[in-house]
């Protein structure tokens, strides 16, 4: 009888061997899944980092990228508006030269004489002065308006002399010397005026 109690009593030792066993098993199999969710939370910090170094480089190249279409943008915008100035003010240099041509043809209808023929001369010249005119104002070219009396105006008058005037007061326009033309909305030359004092 002794036996079996010792027998037993082994088995029983034997069955706390393998629940010990079995314990330790799983307690081993539970820190290897602790330390395996450790690896994956790792590994997820890590590819969240670096989501968010892409994120940041990625929000960074979208900023340069938005710039880089502004400039070109502001530079499309500003060689569109010098090429429209470029095409506006293209003529600009020819119609100043043309300029002495009418200045010319002004000063033989007051240097005529008073005859019958220099009357058909003036009437001659007088309509070509009139067709050139029309020609310069059909390209934007055209006389700004200068009457003597008139206001002096220093961004469209040149005053080249002060002289005594009784009839027209102190600092206005006494006499004209030569128009001045404007070509769209630019002052191609300046009129040329006296001022009286």
């Amino acid at each position: 009888m002794k036996d079996n109690t010792d027998q037993t009593s082994s088995v029983k030792d034997f069955s706390a061997d393998d629940e010990i066993l079995t314990q330790t098993n799983e307690q081993e199999q539970n820190n290897q899944n602790a330390n395996d969710d450790e690896l994956v939370n790792f590994d997820e910090l890590k590819t969240a980092t670096q989501n968010n170094d892409d994120s940041a480089q990625i929000s960074e190249l979208k900023t340069k990228l938005v710039q880089a279409q502004a400039d070109f943008e502001n530079i499309k915008k500003r060689l569109e508006k010098d090429k429209i100035t470029a095409v506006n003010f293209a003529n600009e240099s020819f119609a100043r030269d043309l300029l002495p041509v009418l200045d010319t043809l002004e000063m033989a209808i007051n240097a005529a004489g008073d005859d019958e023929a220099s009357a058909k001369i003036k009437e001659g010249i007088s309509l070509t002065i009139d067709s050139f005119k029309q020609v310069l104002n059909k390209h934007g070219v055209r006389m700004i308006q200068t009457n003597e009396g008139g206001e002096f105006n220093p961004q469209i008058h040149n005053a080249m002399s002060y002289i005594q005037s009784q009839t027209i007061a102190s600092g206005r326009i006494a006499q004209i010397y030569q128009h001045g033309y404007m070509y769209n909305d630019r002052i191609l030359r300046p009129a040329m005026v006296l001022i009286s004092k």
